[in-house]
């Protein structure tokens, strides 16, 4: 089968921009280009556009590298103003139900539901003595969040049409063996990092985290500029050293947060795949599982996509730890 349209996804982070363009060739999706560039200071905060015009500016430079002015594009919001919850509502239709989430919201949301972009997502369906009842899960993010992020694409010359959290990016791309069980997500970004449990495709919990792969590069000496990641590769994680006192205070963080997962959902987590930047850290996946006690694997990103020839071994890399929530936007389009 043959996708004439081509998937594009655009993740914008606290250090790089990545765009990736890929499409459906016989029933594989092949990445066709890819680009990125770095961050300008100052323009975007812990996930937050605070510079839509600027960023519109130095991300249009990227677009027209990559010849895709005026194509259509997925992007994600992300960062700590990402509120999430479950829910139990009266079993109704789920357009009726999005509906009245916004009066329910209005108790514990803490940013008024007229400025928020809210979605939820079904869960379960149960009975009890009140009577027929759904779990769902809850997401919103401020509406100014999402319109800084169209503003940008706008007048890099890309069109949005569509805007998701990073989490169902990563298990587009990543998940799609339901059969699994709970399947945790481990995202570490420059500067932020969440974690994530799916539950037979579902998102069932989200867990902002404060910190980030940066930390390294400063307390190892590495400049703060667009090879970072590849300083990360040469990070050794040794007994005593800068480098391992960050990575206890990781374990300590993700161990709070699975235990806080483990208080609220009775289902086990199969196993945790480590994503982004901070999976580039030697040993980091074999450190983590000892110290949460959980299956830790590195994630591949590239297992299920064909790569062009003349894609280098660096470009591959980089494909792999850096671009994986841009790939799994640009999948939506073509599966």
């Amino acid at each position: 089968m043959f996708n004439i349209a081509p998937g594009i996804g655009l993740d914008i982070g606290s250090k790089k921009i990545k765009l990736v363009t890929v499409r459906l060739w016989k029933k594989r999706v092949q990445i066709i280009d890819f680009g990125s560039i770095p961050t300008p200071p100052g323009v975007v905060e812990a996930g937050y556009i605070l510079d839509p015009e600027r960023l519109g500016e130095e991300l249009g430079g990227l677009v027209a590298t990559l010849k895709l002015k005026g194509k259509r594009v997925v992007s994600a919001v992300s960062g700590q103003q990402i509120y999430t919850r479950n829910l139990v509502m009266p079993r109704m239709k789920l357009k009726e139900m999005r509906e009245a989430i916004n009066f329910q919201a209005t108790t514990f949301l803490p940013i008024p539901v007229e400025e928020s972009a809210i979605d939820i997502f079904p869960l379960r369906n149960f009975e009890d003595d009140e009577g027929k009842k759904t779990e769902v899960f809850f997401v919103a993010v401020r509406q100014q969040q999402v319109d800084n992020l169209d503003t940008a694409c706008r007048i890099a010359g890309l069109k949005l049409v569509a805007v998701e959290i990073e989490p169902l990016a990563l298990f587009r791309l990543l998940g799609q063996n339901t059969n699994l069980g709970a399947q945790g997500f481990l995202n570490i970004g420059a500067v932020r990092s969440y974690f994530t449990v799916f539950h037979n495709g579902i998102l069932i919990y989200y867990q902002s985290l404060a910190f980030g792969c940066s930390a390294f590069l400063r307390d190892n000496n590495y400049t703060n500029n667009e090879n970072d990641s590849l300083g990360l590769d040469n990070i050794e994680i040794g007994q005593g050293n800068e480098s391992y006192y960050l990575i206890k205070d990781i374990i300590a963080e993700v161990s709070r947060s699975v235990e806080y997962y483990h208080m609220q959902n009775e289902v086990g987590i199969n196993k945790i795949l480590l994503c982004g930047g901070g999976s580039r850290i030697k040993s980091l996946d074999v450190a983590l599982a000892t110290g949460i006690d959980q299956n830790v694997e590195i994630a591949d990103t590239l297992a299920d996509l064909d790569i062009s020839n003349n894609i280098n071994e660096t470009e591959i890399q980089e494909l792999k730890h850096d671009f994986s929530v841009a790939l799994g936007l640009a999948v939506r389009k073509v599966i």
